[in-house]
């Protein structure tokens, strides 16, 4: 016999479901003409990342130069693949020229030595000859590792990367055009680094000739949030956690750590929330980050940009639709839900139908390796409805003069 849960999405399989954008998966958003700066450890799932920024520059017709560490060199063919590209496509594009892969050894230390001016001579005249054949964009993914190819010379690669030289690029390589055609991005691994020179590579990259756009740290909120609740951010992972929290306190902050620590471990990251909510308004300025938009206003599934959707706040059955989508988009990955709030709901739609969305939405995602945060207004409910809610929840948090409380907490997901 079919769970209530089952009988249900069986009921709206036909139903049409509002997506996000269509293509693939981007973690990054590296957008035209911008340069970007990644910092990395050895324990994130780069190529994931890697995989998507190639991929996406394919299958959109761009031309695409990745570099990577030597040692990767006999792996990072088969990685790509297992990662989302198509081996036909990989392979037809290398034969056309429309993806190279070179090692940072063959790049750059040419003739066994690091000749930055000739780099950049060489890789400008690349990029004036993917504009002549017609791409839309060359874009330009650079794996320095940690930066081991120099033997310890980081320094020098920073020359290179600041060089006057590729802002003057009429003395070198006729019509290169920086703005929009190149998205450039540029990732450290800073594994086995001081951090001093974490700081130093750091500055340079966000300062001088050609200063980055944009810095992704991989690092600075690997554990913002798990910490916070005393587990590591691997037992973090699959639970779903109940946050009640008090409106006068500062929890966007919270959430907003959560997110993050979501964001640096590279899992993609959702949040349900409305227009004049704190938490959009803190989260919406991330760009990895997809909005489901609840609305009273709304009658019906609306996209509304790339990483935008509106849904209508009083349709628990579309809202739920909307869930099960993005389940179904990252089926066995590892993601990371917003719910914000539950109060919200309940007051749109009354207690019941609130209490069942709950319930559904944690039956969906109960044995998936989906980490959900449900926030709560825990000062506009009866003792009886707060008890119900919490009644679903293994882990519990509170958060209320700035202070952040474990009610429960389970041993394991």
């Amino acid at each position: 016999m079919l769970s209530p849960l089952k009988s249900a999405l069986r009921a709206r399989r036909n139903r049409s479901v509002v997506s996000f954008g269509a293509g693939s998966e981007s973690f990054l958003n590296i957008k035209e003409g911008e340069l970007a700066v990644l910092t990395y450890t050895s324990a994130a799932d780069k190529m994931r990342v890697f995989s998507s920024f190639v991929r996406e520059g394919l299958e959109g017709g761009d031309m695409v130069f990745y570099t990577y560490p030597d040692e990767e060199s006999a792996v990072v063919r088969k990685k790509l693949v297992q990662n989302g590209i198509d081996p036909a496509m990989a392979e037809k594009s290398e034969k056309k020229g429309s993806l190279i892969l070179r090692s940072l050894s063959e790049h750059y230390l040419r003739n066994g030595r690091f000749d930055y001016k000739s780099v950049i001579k060489n890789e400008l005249e690349l990029r004036n000859a993917a504009r002549k054949a017609g791409y839309k964009h060359f874009r330009d993914l650079d794996d320095v590792g940690n930066l081991s190819f120099l033997n310890g010379n980081w320094p020098a690669y920073l020359q290179y990367w600041d060089d006057p030289f590729w802002g003057l690029p009429s003395g070198i390589s006729p019509g290169v055009v920086y703005e929009p055609f190149i998205m450039d991005l540029t990732a450290v691994n800073v594994d086995g680094l001081s951090e001093e020179s974490i700081r130093k590579i750091l500055n340079g990259f966000s300062a001088g000739n050609t200063p980055a756009s944009r810095l992704i740290d991989f690092l600075e909120y690997t554990e913002a949030f798990s910490k916070a609740i005393g587990i590591s951010p691997g037992e973090l992972l699959g639970r779903k956690i109940l946050l009640e929290f008090d409106p006068a306190s500062d929890y966007e902050r919270i959430v907003e750590n959560a997110a993050k620590e979501a964001l640096a471990h590279l899992e993609p990251v959702y949040v349900f929330t409305r227009h004049a909510s704190g938490i959009y308004e803190s989260l919406a300025r991330q760009r990895s980050v997809k909005i489901v938009l609840m609305s009273a206003s709304a009658s019906t599934s609306t996209p509304v940009s790339q990483n935008q959707i509106v849904v209508p706040a009083d349709n628990t059955p579309l809202v739920l639709d909307s869930l099960r989508d993005i389940l179904n988009r990252h089926n066995g990955q590892n993601i990371f839900l917003v719910f914000d709030n539950v109060s919200e709901l309940i007051m749109c739609v009354g207690f019941d139908k609130a209490y069942k969305f709950l319930f559904y939405a944690m039956e969906m995602t109960s044995s998936k390796p989906v980490t959900v945060l449900f926030l709560i207004n825990r000062s506009a409910h009866e003792a009886q409805e707060l008890s119900r809610v919490r009644g679903l929840f293994q882990n519990i948090l509170a958060f209320e003069k700035n202070a952040l409380e474990v009610i429960k907490k389970a041993s394991s997901f």
